[in-house]
């Protein structure tokens, strides 16, 4: 799968190299997990056989993996070629990389996007949390009460399914709302809430009592399934984040990097003298990265025998 960046508010380009006497290629673009069509266009023919298509701003609004199928047209007919994308917002682009550290001018555009990458995954794996802005679909189930708990970040509700039968849908012309009142995400965005618009005011039943709206049982019935569709995620990636990737990129730029990154603290010579930091078994390698990235470490869970 092929890796191409995208930012909030912008078109994505996407290249594809054709063959030898190629006069145009056009594409489809479709997203690969609900085989969903996205749109079409034309590829701009550029040096060297390759060619540019043009994700518009609403395409190219989630991160996500597609399906391109580019469409090469020669003189004798035509061929087509599928390619599988994945849509990626980085952790920081490479504008803000130099902004933030001292990167030299002369190191390239593409060497940073490489190690962009190369510390996102890092800290992905490091954090547990990958910070993307997703449209789909989660699957939940109602525990009889007024409050519906995910297992990640919402950021918006468009509709919502209890057992395949929509039941509350905030996108579509006729509107539908079974629940009577708004559906709204909690504070931490890991809850859906009801929100009593009559008294204008947010009413979160059930989250921190046994009382529910209606008598007996919540809005989300216990042991219904719960299909919802909405932006999942994060609306952008945070300051500390950003911050933290552009100073593992600089890192790598260091040649002693590989010796701090593994907590070396002191290295010596003439049959060797080696001392390593107290935090060797932990850490990024770098200090001022670990303090930005504290908020989000995932917490050690532990089993009890």
């Amino acid at each position: 799968m092929i890796e191409f960046l995208r930012s909030d508010n912008s078109e994505t380009q996407i290249t594809f190299t054709a063959a030898s006497g190629v006069t145009s290629v056009t594409f489809e673009a479709y997203d690969l997990d609900t085989d969903e069509f996205i749109q079409a266009g034309t590829a701009a023919s550029g040096a060297s056989l390759v060619y540019t298509g043009t994700l518009t701003v609403d395409s190219s609004a989630y991160d996500r993996n597609i399906k391109v199928e580019f469409v090469s047209s020669t003189a004798s007919g035509a061929s087509a070629t599928i390619n599988y994308i994945s849509l990626t917002r980085p952790f920081v682009t490479v504008t803000r990389a130099r902004s933030i550290t001292e990167i030299s001018s002369s190191e390239t555009d593409a060497n940073i996007k490489k190690l962009e990458r190369k510390a996102r995954m890092y800290l992905q794996s490091h954090i547990g949390v990958d910070f993307t802005k997703q449209y789909k679909t989660v699957v939940v189930y109602g525990n009889g009460s007024d409050v519906l708990f995910l297992p990640e970040p919402i950021i918006r509700i468009d509709k919502v399914y209890e057992d395949d039968i929509l039941i509350y849908d905030k996108i579509s012309t006729a509107s539908v709302n079974n629940f009577e009142y708004d559906l709204e995400p909690s504070t931490s965005k890991n809850r859906i809430k009801i929100i009593n618009t009559e008294d204008e005011f947010e009413k979160n039943v059930n989250e921190s009592s046994d009382t529910a709206l209606f008598p007996f049982q919540g809005n989300f019935r216990k042991d219904k399934q719960y299909k919802i569709l909405g932006i999942f995620g994060y609306q952008y990636v945070p300051n500390a984040i950003e911050q933290a990737t552009a100073i593992l990129i600089e890192d790598y730029l260091c040649n002693d990097f590989n010796i701090r990154n593994k907590n070396i603290s002191k290295l010596s010579n003439d049959s060797y003298d080696l001392a390593y930091a107290n935090t060797s078994a932990l850490g990024t390698g770098n200090l001022l990265v670990d303090k930005l990235i504290s908020p989000w470490m995932t917490q050690p869970r532990y089993m009890v025998i």
